[in-house]
């Protein structure tokens, strides 16, 4: 890294009361947990984007709970970094400190954040449960490995993976993987062959396996999106205890189609329209998610100079002349940057 940039950013860092940071991925990387993205999308052969909405809740509540299962199990055997660190004891010495942070893992609450005040979960946390028919039933915290005994890695038998995965059908007869514009031209041939009387425009819209961003115009989506196919029944997985079992308990994260917490979204709403903003740290994320997207630009219009930390130039989207780019790993990076500021010595 540049010197004379670190010895800027340092000394605009030691002046700065109000900071916010926006927070990815990226941040817990060095921890061994790997980005959503990382595999192109993919999960035992399944579309993340699909599993991880509404949509593939509806169709199989037992694959969604063995996908959440697996993020829960990483997550728990990863470690906090020292980037995790360093924010936390940024946030320590600088009482205006307020993290936006994507991150379902926890990582940042077992490094010392405060959630609630100094960190603001807009993605919800994976180790919080909630009624998925909508009771209020809320449970925070259950580290729990597993949730219910379907879920154990015991019950991952090589038959069950098979029926999960497909390998018992033959390769000409297995389904193609999820493609909207496949599915299009599907619904498009139906609708030909069945004519316009007979045929029936599906419920399901492109909101449901659409990346999260901010609600625009809804297309309909042919409902030709194949079975998954978990072999896993409701009665096997968490029940709801607020309604005595009637409906199933889902992981309380924010899934691609849905919107993020109204309470969050109430206090980031405060947060950027509040007095002057002085730095804003956007640390190890892609910044193509909206509405995260927009909050850099959002609190450099209260004033605030950007510094971005990631691995990639791509991620640095809409650089200003005064910005700070620190290229690399978050764990190396950030309590490099953060001089005194990211550790717990500064005063002794």
């Amino acid at each position: 890294m540049d010197p004379a940039a670190v010895s800027s950013f340092q000394t605009h860092l030691a002046a700065s009361s109000r900071i916010v940071a926006i927070i990815g991925a990226g941040l817990s990387a060095p921890s061994g947990l790997s980005t959503f993205r990382s595999t192109n999308g993919l999960w035992n052969k399944h579309d993340v984007f699909l599993i991880a909405s509404p949509a593939g809740w509806r169709r199989d509540p037992g694959l969604v709970w063995k996908f959440y299962s697996g993020r829960r199990r990483d997550a728990l055997a990863a470690k906090p970094n020292p980037a995790h660190f360093a924010l936390a004891n940024l946030a320590r010495h600088k009482q205006g400190f307020v993290a936006l942070s994507q991150n379902v893992d926890g990582l940042l609450q077992r490094a010392g954040l405060n959630a609630g005040t100094q960190l603001k979960l807009l993605h919800g946390n994976l180790f919080d449960l909630a009624c998925a028919g909508g009771c209020g039933y809320v449970e925070e915290g259950n580290t729990d490995d597993p949730l219910c005994p379907a879920l154990s890695l015991s019950a991952t038998t090589e038959e069950k993976e098979k029926k999960v995965l497909g390998a018992d059908i033959a390769e000409e007869e297995k389904p193609p993987r999820a493609s909207a514009l496949l599915f299009a031209g599907i619904a498009a041939k139906n609708k030909k062959i069945l004519g316009d009387e007979k045929f029936v425009p599906p419920e399901l819209t492109r909101r449901d396996a659409a990346p999260l961003k901010e609600l625009g115009e809804e297309e309909r989506l042919p409902d030709t999106i194949p079975a998954l196919h978990s072999g896993i029944s409701k009665e096997e997985l968490p029940l709801c205890p607020g309604c005595e079992g009637k409906n199933l308990l889902r992981p309380s994260v924010v899934w691609f189609g849905e919107a993020l917490p109204e309470d969050v979204m109430s206090d980031v709403d405060a947060l950027f329209a509040e007095e002057k903003i002085d730095l804003c740290l956007v640390i190890g994320t892609s910044s193509k998610v909206w509405p995260t997207a927009g909050f850099a630009e959002q609190a450099r219009n209260r004033g605030a100079r950007v510094a971005w930390v990631n691995t990639e130039m791509e991620a640095v989207k809409n650089k200003r002349r005064d910005d700070w780019v620190f290229l690399g790993d978050a764990g190396t990076v950030l309590p490099e940057i953060l001089g005194v500021y990211g550790t717990d010595k500064l005063g002794e």
